[in-house]
Formats: C-alpha cells, structure tokens, sequence
C-alpha cells in the first residue's frame, strides 16, 4: 500500500485512493493492466465475476489505444528501435469507491486518437470492444480533443456490502 493510501485509510475512509499505471501503448502490456485490475478487485474482496468483467473491460479499453500503424499519424514504427520506441504510453486509473468501480484509460502523450467510426460501429476495429464493454459496465464516457486527447471513463456499480457487525 502506497502512501497515498494509507493516509486515506488512516482518515477513516473507506475509499482507497486510485491506483495509477503508465505502460508503453503497445499490446504486450496490455497483460499487465489485466493483472493490476485482479489485485484491485480481491484487494477490496469483490466478487469473482466482477472482477473478471472488468479485467475483460480493461483489456478491451487498452486495445482501442494500442499501436497500430494506421493510427499513428506521426508515421512511428516501434518495431524500430529500443522496446520504448516513440509509440507513446497509455495511463490507466482504477479507482473503487464504495458504490462503483472506476476506470480511467487516457492518452497522457495526447496522441492516441478514438476515431468516430471505431467508437459507433461494431464491426469496425475497436467498435466490437466497445460492445463488449459496454455490456459489462454501467457508464461509458468517451472524449477526444486536441488539447485533452483521447480518454475513455468507464464506471461499473458495486453492489452494496454489507458492513461487519462489531
């Protein structure tokens, strides 16, 4: 436990504080974030299910932002190169509150972009991801500009826990 949320806890707080990761956007690390979304899930003992949802979700969300060469409008081929060549990186934000579980997937380098087709259709690259994603969470909010990037908010609510009796 970092020290961000320990302060939280220490508070009285039953919201940990979000847990932030920053990967290369390339689709070997994509594993990666599935693994984090499993340890926050049993951290806050949440249901099995659950939790396999959204690390389905998380990996479908990463996948609408990972390299592919004609998405990249500055050319880059990361095949060239060191492992961290110029494909830029994704930041991925789990947060769980009491009543919903939040993630965050975001262009920090602003330069990933989420094309209008690959958001509505579901038979375009990306679009089936977005079906699923939305089937398994209670919130999609997607936007894309030039000065935020592009930033995909998903929020799946949890159901109420029952508070230990002391």
């Amino acid at each position: 436990m970092d020290a961000t949320s320990e302060q939280s806890m220490v508070k009285g707080a039953r919201e940990p504080a979000p847990i932030s990761l920053v990967i290369p956007c390339k689709a070997e690390y994509v594993g990666l974030c599935r693994l984090v979304a499993g340890v926050v899930g049993a951290r806050e003992s949440l249901d099995e299910d659950v939790i396999a949802d959204m690390k389905l979700v998380v990996t479908e969300a990463c996948a609408c932002f990972v390299w592919r060469p004609e998405n990249d409008p500055l050319g880059n081929d990361p095949s060239a190169g060191s492992e961290f060549s110029d494909v830029g990186s994704l930041r991925i934000d789990f947060h769980i509150k009491p009543d919903s579980w939040e993630i965050t997937v975001r262009d920090p380098d602003q330069r990933r972009r989420m094309s209008e087709l690959c958001r509505c259709d579901p038979l375009s690259e990306g679009g089936l991801g977005l079906t699923i994603i939305k089937a398994l969470v209670d919130t999609v909010e997607q936007s894309d500009s030039a000065s935020g990037g592009s930033v995909l908010r998903l929020v799946k609510r949890l159901p109420a826990h029952p508070t230990p009796s002391a």
